[in-house]
């Protein structure tokens, strides 16, 4: 199954820190999208990595994460 783990974040600078964090872990560039305006870092995975990443973006401060399945 898909999902995708959503962060929210307080600045850009937060959100360019996980997106290099979650690439340097060994997520796909292309699973990984920013949405400056609702300063927000999705993150497309399997069910089997999500709470390996929703740790990350928990431990980076989100101050929401979500989680949809698909």
């Amino acid at each position: 199954m898909t999902m995708t783990v959503t962060g929210t974040y307080e600045s850009d600078t937060q959100i360019s820190n996980v997106r290099d964090i979650l690439i340097a872990n060994g997520v796909p560039q292309e699973q990984i999208f920013v949405d400056k305006a609702q300063h927000q870092i999705k993150v497309m995975i399997g069910d089997t990595l999500e709470p390996g990443i929703e740790d990350i973006l928990k431990r980076h401060n989100a101050s929401t994460t979500t989680v949809s399945h698909h």
